[in-house]
């Protein structure tokens, strides 16, 4: 019993004591959270204790309170689009900086109109940096886009110097016959249209295309109905490009250049001299041609001796492109500046191709008064491509040069006893010689000239919180001028050799008595300029405020824009001056041309006008639930008075899950998840200026009495009732990042029902006598859906080493629902053919799709017999079956192979899904970042080209050697003058899975201890290549990106650069 007296009183000083040490231990912290890049204060951060349940949130003002365990504890703080903040108690200052996620939902992203936080986006919008592409060496901003964003598909027609990209949006789409529509997106630089309508032409993307990534903040990319806010035009997506500004501080000048060499990525191998002769004999033999046809074995022994060179061998040289850029940054808290300017020039790899572009860039931000703040920026480019190759060559392409050189025999001499020799091969160019062109000083010059001013007021008053009103007026300028000359030139005339002259063998002799050949070249100049200007005026009001747990913005605005455009184009042939490429030294006799209008070639002038009225709400509650409005009302003088307005209007709706207290509470390795889903209506406008117009074009044809009167025709038909095309887009996803930050993935999926697109008639249903073109009609539709998919992951893994990757795929299709078509045009089986699209689904029913089943070359004249015992009148393409011929199946059973034969021959030809991946590592200084694309399945089909077996004018590729001949019975390949072998056909088809390494940077930066410790600049070297390599290659003998083996190829460029900064 006093034992136990005694034990009471002590456990009662034990718990006392135990208390007082708890009580000492606890403590109360407080703090202030900021955004370490504005200073503003941080609300709604989370202030939590590690490995424990404590925690808060910061107030209205950026402040917590916060009771710990001890002086020891952890305290970790986060917040939606901020890199973690974790440090001990005792460590804690009393203001905590923040800073943002280089990738995460506090990135403020461009949206038209203004800016949002990345977490508060509720559309499907992209957002890539300026310094993720600004060291690839690629001649416009375009190609350096390539496999960058879901859903956006870059693709460029050719790879000659100066050839531009298309940037394609979620399978936008025009309709057959719509005359100056365009898939191209909206391009708006620092809230200003920069490819308007101007007249029957697509919209000119040369100030988006021209612009020098170095001088790039970010672009953005509007793919849903987030477009809306653009209305017009915005059918088909918007790409939002924000350039640098001036940054507090002292003047800091920065310096980026490089120099590099391409040539093709992947060359195709042709036959040799005497494999393109022994193929030649081999086809004659089997059709019993006279001997005087064929090469003799003399013959062959000489092409044997023969150097395996082509025209294409001959005039191939490696392009030498370089490019840089100066740009200077500073100012101070009142006034900040931003200047910048670069150079680009790339030879091209023969003839005399030239591109060079200039670009300056400037931009003043200055503080009036308190709450005014003034912007001016100004731009200018020029850009100028030169090119000494065949006339009528493509200007964008020159697959006509291209194709001659790699197509021309190779036994065929460049020149002999000096003098260039021609050839009359591949049309066109048909007789000619590129030596002799380029000496003539043929060519074709095309410049261009870009201004743009911009400039802005905005007024914040002190009197009313979060409203904002701005003033901003950009006005552009450009003109287009294009040159070309084709004077009449002389080469020499060789005589020709071979058995019992059949006369494809060159000699060494020129013919004495007639040694040149003229070729006339059309004896041509042309010069024209295109002059387009527009302006833009934009006023807003801006409403943002926060009330507790109430977050509003409002934005009202108005838009106006015009734009008018003119050009002419004057011709004239028949030179009294040679050599000289100026007008006066050609005639001026009328009758050397046929009409007025190949003197002056349909001059034009056309203006354009848009008014527009726009609205945007936004709402968020608790920092979990957001919703937001967009309308907007666009009038386009494109339509008739009655017609001019749509109304265009999106409603969005966002949960961020994350915010929720029971996630919160039980999933922590889930920063952000975010769900959202957006509905609205986006419109286009850009089509045939003044649609409900009559339209007329000056002729020579009019008769009266016995003499032809100059008069007007009429051109278009008119509509007045033609108006807005339109697209109704439904997008959900979800934003989901996990890991701190590391893991970020976003998910979309999307629906576009296209309606009232601009759509004409075939010009077959207009009778030829009338001289019309069909009116523009409200009559296509169509649908476009899909899934895109972005996964990125970016780690430190040490103090040494870090790493990051970028994935995004999409899987999408597109439907055509409606259309006008001509029956001509669907070919054999008309209305109700396979060839005709409506309604039917383009990854299987495409031109490449439609073919003949090949069952296998005919080896032997048993199998040829066991055929026709079964079927005495069985042909192939009109001809008796004979041994070598490729052999197809009877799909409709009658008997014979011929058109009705042709079906679908796969279930599926695009690829089942395709990704393009970024992945990057450093170490210390290094830095490597790499971009490939891979594509599965579908299928490939070898071009048209490479199905020509070769002839007397015309080279065909290696592969063709393996042909079937009698000496070899199990080649890959029939005989040469197999029917039927030209068209599309099963045997011509491979798997088209395909990966290729597009561009790798390797750099190296000195470390900064060093710089400071020197005072030397930053460097950075660097070494970078584009289209590197094709890792798989669905074709033997191309490169899989270009059209065919015979046009200008993929470029692969591999450059030498520096980067200094001081």
């Amino acid at each position: 019993m006093n034992c136990i007296r005694f034990i009471k009183p002590l456990l009662l000083l034990l718990l006392l004591v135990s208390t007082l040490h708890v009580a000492a231990q606890e403590r109360t912290i407080t703090g202030t959270i900021k955004d370490q890049k504005t200073g503003e204060l941080i609300v709604g951060a989370t202030v939590r204790v590690k490995n424990n349940t404590i925690a808060t949130t910061t107030n209205p003002d950026g402040k917590f309170t916060l009771k710990v365990p001890s002086a020891e504890a952890v305290v970790m703080i986060s917040h939606l689009g901020y890199t973690f903040y974790e440090t001990k108690v005792s460590n804690l200052p009393a203001v905590i900086m923040l800073s943002p996620s280089e990738r995460g939902v506090g990135e403020v992203v461009v949206v038209g109109y203004g800016s949002k936080k990345k977490g508060d986006l509720l559309g499907a919008i992209a957002n890539i940096k300026g310094s993720e592409v600004e060291d690839l060496p690629v001649a416009n901003l375009g190609s350096a886009l390539i496999n960058r964003v879901p859903g956006v598909n870059v693709s460029y027609s050719s790879g000659k110097p100066g050839s531009t990209t298309n940037i394609n949006i979620r399978n936008a789409m025009t309709f057959p016959g719509s005359t100056a529509s365009t898939t191209q997106p909206l391009y708006v630089i620092d809230g200003i249209i920069v490819n308007p309508t101007t007249y029957n032409q697509s919209p000119n993307p040369d100030f988006f295309e021209n612009l020098d990534a170095s001088q790039i903040e970010d672009i953005t990319f509007l793919k849903d109905a987030s477009a809306a806010i653009y209305g017009a035009a915005g059918a088909k997506g918007v790409v939002l490009i924000t350039t640098k500004k001036g940054k507090i501080g002292k003047p800091r000048i920065t310096y980026n250049g490089y120099l590099g060499q391409s040539t093709e990525a992947v060359k195709t191998k042709t036959m040799t001299p005497y494999q393109h002769g022994k193929m030649l004999n081999d086809g004659w033999e089997a059709n019993n041609s006279a001997y005087s046809n064929r090469f003799s074995d003399a013959d062959l022994e000489k092409l044997k001796a023969m150097p395996d060179r082509s025209w294409y061998d001959e005039f191939w040289k490696p392009g030498n492109v370089m490019r840089h850029t100066l740009n200077v940054s500073g100012g101070s808290d009142r006034v900040t500046f931003f200047a910048g300017g670069s150079y680009y020039d790339e030879g091209g790899n023969y003839g005399d191709i030239k591109v060079k572009k200039y670009s300056v860039r400037g931009t003043i931000d200055a503080k009036i008064i308190d709450g005014l703040t003034a912007n001016i920026s100004f731009s200018s480019d020029f850009n100028q491509e030169y090119r000494g190759t065949a006339k009528g060559a493509n200007a964008e392409t020159d697959d006509q040069t291209i194709r001659a050189l790699y197509l021309t025999p190779k036994w065929v001499p460049v020149t002999v006893q000096g003098i260039p020799v021609p050839f009359n091969g591949p049309n066109p160019p048909g007789n000619w010689s590129l030596l002799g062109l380029l000496n003539s000083g043929n060519y074709t010059r095309n410049k261009s000239q870009g201004l743009s001013t911009n400039a802005s007021l905005e007024y914040k008053p002190n009197f009313i919180k979060g409203l904002s009103a701005r003033v901003q007026f950009g006005l552009l300028n450009r003109n287009n001028m294009d040159k070309q000359y084709y004077p009449t030139y002389q080469v020499g005339n060789v005589w020709k050799t071979g058995y019992s002259n059949n006369g494809l063998l060159y000699s060494d002799s020129i013919i004495a008595t007639s040694p040149w050949v003229t070729i006339t070249n059309n004896d041509q100049l042309s010069e024209g300029s295109t002059i387009s200007s527009s302006y833009q005026l934009i006023g807003t009001l801006n409403y943002m405020r926060s009330f507790g747990q109430h977050d509003i913005g409002v934005l009202v605005a108005v838009d106006q824009s015009e734009a008018e455009a003119r050009n002419i184009f004057l011709t004239k042939t028949k030179q009294l001056v040679m050599g000289v490429d100026e007008f006066w030294a050609f005639s001026d006799d009328p009758t050397t041309v046929a009409t007025l209008q190949s003197v002056i070639r349909n001059p034009q002038a056309t203006q354009f006008a848009k008014r527009s009225f726009i609205s945007r709400v936004n709402y968020t509650f608790a920092n979990k639930y957001l919703v937001e409005f967009i309308g907007r009302m666009d009038a386009s003088s494109n339509f008739a008075p009655d017609k001019r307005w749509g109304f265009f209007p999106t409603v969005g709706l966002g949960w961020r899950v994350s915010e929720e207290d029971f996630f919160k509470d039980n999933v922590t390795f889930i920063d952000n998840l975010k769900l959202r889903a957006m509905m609205g209506v986006v419109g286009e406008d850009r089509v045939s200026n003044k649609t409900y117009v009559n339209r007329f074009t000056q002729t020579t044809g009019m008769l009266f009495g016995n003499a032809f009167t100059n008069g007007l025709d009429p051109s278009i038909y008119p509509n007045p009732e033609a108006t807005w095309e339109k697209a109704r887009t439904i997008n959900v996803g979800f934003d989901l990042s996990m890991l701190r930050s590391k893991l970020n993935i976003t998910a979309d999926f999307y629906h576009r029902y296209t309606y009232d697109a601009f759509n004409q008639l075939d010009v077959s249903v207009v009778p030829m006598s009338s001289g019309l073109i069909t009116a523009v009609q409200n009559y296509g539709r169509a649908i476009a859906y899909g899934a895109e998919f972005g996964i990125g992951y970016r780690d430190n893994i040490n103090r040494d080493w870090g790493f990051s990757a970028d994935v995004n795929f999409a899987v999408t299709n597109s439907m055509i629902l409606q259309q006008y078509y001509s029956p001509a045009a669907l070919g054999l089986f008309g209305e109700d053919g396979i060839e005709n699209p409506i309604g039917k689904n383009p990854k299987i029913y495409n031109s490449n799709n439609f073919g003949y089943i090949a069952t296998g070359i005919l080896r032997s004249q048993d199998e040829i017999e066991a055929i026709l015992a079964k079927n005495p009148n069985y042909t192939i393409g009109g001809q008796k079956p004979q041994v070598g011929f490729m052999n197809y199946e009877d799909v409709n059973h009658d008997g014979k192979i011929d058109d009705n034969d042709v079906t679908i021959m796969y279930d599926r030809t695009a690829p089942i899904v395709g990704f393009g991946i970024t992945l990057g590592v450093t170490y210390k200084q290094f830095k490597l970042q790499t971009n490939l694309n891979l594509s599965i399945g579908g299928k490939a089909f070898y071009d048209s080209e490479a199905k020509k077996a070769p002839t007397t004018t015309q080279n065909a590729p290696s592969f063709w050697n393996d042909h079937w001949t009698p000496e070899n019975p199990n080649a890959k390949y029939p005989r040469a003058d197999a029917p039927l072998i030209k068209e599309n056909s099963t045997f011509w088809a491979v798997n088209g899975t395909q990966c290729r390494i597009n561009n790798a940077v390797l750099s190296y930066s000195l470390p900064k201890d060093l710089v400071n410790r020197w005072k030397i600049p930053d460097l950075r070297v660097m070494v970078t290549g584009t289209n590197l390599w094709n890792i798989v290659n669905p074709y033997k003998y191309k490169d899989p990106y270009t059209s065919n083996f015979a046009s200008y190829p993929t470029l692969r460029t591999i450059s030498v650069g520096i980067g200094a900064s001081l």
